[in-house]
């Protein structure tokens, strides 16, 4: 206890704790949030690291610092910070770089995802096989329903759902990426059920409580700020309807950042399961894939919702 106390007992760490509480960020992105050198930052890190507050996650290029919401007494601290997060030093210059952090990641997926929309399958063989696991999703969603596809890509989960009668909204932050997705959509002239939209997983370009459910395959490790898409998808789901999300679990496998530009390596899936519950998603349902590498989680939302 003595320990937890001590690491923040000092306003930079607290500092750090204000802007972790948004989600992992790294050393350099730290460094440049606060204006902090970046031995002070990883000073300030390690000891962090010691009380237990703060958890490192990945190696090398991959590490990223997150708050640890596995212990009861840190999670009552972390909402004090959170309550009081404007007393402490340099609010208004910190949150506003921090806003500035997430901007460039956007700013950077997209552009990797303009570049890359029509080679994208030549790398899709990093990936796991989505045949092992799709079909149980798509079969948690009735036949007549709406359902977004949020980070449709190329289309593929949009065909497979409106083939199985429902109505589908396919939303991705890339022009060439929706293109790619209508021109392999449209060859299937049979299909009229869809929509595409081009807007972002974090601001949704859809109406509050429009669709009856909500599916995010492999996008969260895309996204720069992560646990701001469930408040979107509480957002624009309509009470009792269910968000489901297939993800990478945390992995090594540095070819993936690099050929298929992701921001995360992987996901911590008992942090997901917090953000889902934040966000007013209950009785959520995990399975893991036989390989060890994908997670699903699916929750329902309640009519009690906080972001409602």
């Amino acid at each position: 206890m003595k320990n937890l106390f001590d690491a923040l007992a000092n306003s930079n760490r607290l500092r750090m704790v204000r802007i972790l509480l948004r989600g992992p960020l790294n050393v350099s992105e730290i460094t440049s949030v606060l204006g902090l050198s970046q031995s002070n930052v990883s000073h300030s890190l390690r000891k962090l690291l010691d009380a237990g507050i703060v958890i490192r996650q990945g190696r090398g290029s991959w590490a990223y610092y997150s708050l640890n919401r596995n212990d009861t007494v840190i999670v009552k601290i972390l909402a004090s910070v959170s309550a009081g997060m404007k007393e402490i030093e340099n609010y208004k210059t910190d949150m506003p770089e921090l806003r500035r952090c997430y901007d460039k990641r956007k700013s950077e997926a997209k552009e990797f995802f303009d570049r890359r929309a029509s080679k994208f399958d030549e790398v899709s063989y990093l990936m796991p096989d989505p045949e092992a696991y799709i079909t149980d999703v798509i079969n948690m969603y009735p036949a007549g329903s709406t359902i977004l596809d949020a980070g449709c890509g190329h289309g593929e989960l949009v065909m497979r759902l409106a083939r199985k009668g429902m109505t589908v909204i396919g939303v991705d932050q890339s022009q060439e990426m929706l293109a790619q997705a209508k021109k392999q959509i449209s060859s299937d002239c049979e299909l009229c059920n869809f929509e595409l939209r081009l807007g972002s997983a974090e601001q949704l370009p859809l109406d509050d409580s429009s669709v009856d459910g909500v599916i995010a395959h492999m996008l969260l490790h895309h996204l720069s700020e992560p646990s701001m898409f469930f408040k979107e998808a509480s957002r624009v789901c309509r009470d009792n309807g269910r968000c489901s999300v297939i993800e990478l679990t945390l992995h090594e496998n540095h070819d993936l950042k690099r050929k298929q530009g992701d921001l995360w390596p992987g996901l911590d899936r008992n942090e997901v399961r917090v953000w889902m519950s934040f966000a007013g998603f209950s009785g959520v349902e995990e399975s893991v894939s036989d390989d060890g590498r994908v997670f699903i989680l699916s929750g329902i939302l309640d009519e009690r919702n906080f972001y409602g």
